[in-house]
């Protein structure tokens, strides 16, 4: 936000990397109990805003500090608000982990949590009757709350990697042929062995 000029004109610069600190300024000015007027001309579409990036201008207008009124107030404490809830979201954790609040609930449950994978995260969505391509930051309280007694159902995360490596020492122990596989680094389900083998000779040894 600019400062002001000489004939008492705020020129605030259009583009969208001055968004965030042009509705920052709107809030202070509201609450503040002044009246801000947005200059005439300016869009929120996205045609405006590319105009606008194309041909950055400096549009100007007036601060009348003389009206105050209830509907000042209500538009400063809104904004505040968005702001407020915009940099102090609720944090979503399911099995130990943060759940990424940017993407669809399905593939977020797939990249967060050891043990989902596609067709058990699709199924988690549809036993508790969410939509799997919902973004997660849009779940409400109680949709969180039957996500999460859902997936308690499940082994996950750390249960679920002791319970692996149990197996894997117990095929070791009995002599089994995939332990004995396992041990030396080499693929355990009838892969070729000459070449391509390379993520066997490197995980393999160390799941038992």
């Amino acid at each position: 936000l600019e400062s002001k000029n000489a004939a008492g004109r705020v020129a605030i610069p259009c583009s969208a990397m001055a968004m965030g600190r042009w509705l920052f300024a709107v809030a202070v000015l509201a609450t503040s109990s002044t009246a801000f007027l947005l200059p005439a001309g300016t869009g929120t579409s996205p045609r405006s805003v590319r105009r606008a990036e194309a041909a950055p201008q400096v549009f100007t207008s007036r601060v009348s500090c003389g009206l105050t009124g209830s509907s000042t107030v209500a538009l400063g404490l809104a904004v505040a608000a968005s702001i407020r809830r915009s940099l102090t979201q609720r944090r979503l954790r399911l099995a130990g982990k943060d759940i990424p609040r940017n993407k669809e609930l399905a593939y977020a449950l797939i990249c967060s949590v050891y043990g989902i994978g596609k067709t058990t995260a699709f199924k988690i969505c549809v036993d508790t009757s969410l939509d799997p391509h919902k973004i997660v930051a849009e779940l409400t309280e109680e949709e969180e709350l039957r996500l999460s007694d859902e997936i308690g159902k499940y082994v996950l995360e750390n249960p679920l990697r002791r319970m692996t490596k149990a197996n894997c020492k117990t095929l070791l122990e009995i002599k089994h042929r995939r332990g004995v596989r396992l041990q030396k680094g080499l693929p355990v389900r009838f892969q070729r062995s000459k070449t391509n083998n390379r993520n066997a000779r490197k995980l393999n040894p160390g799941r038992i």
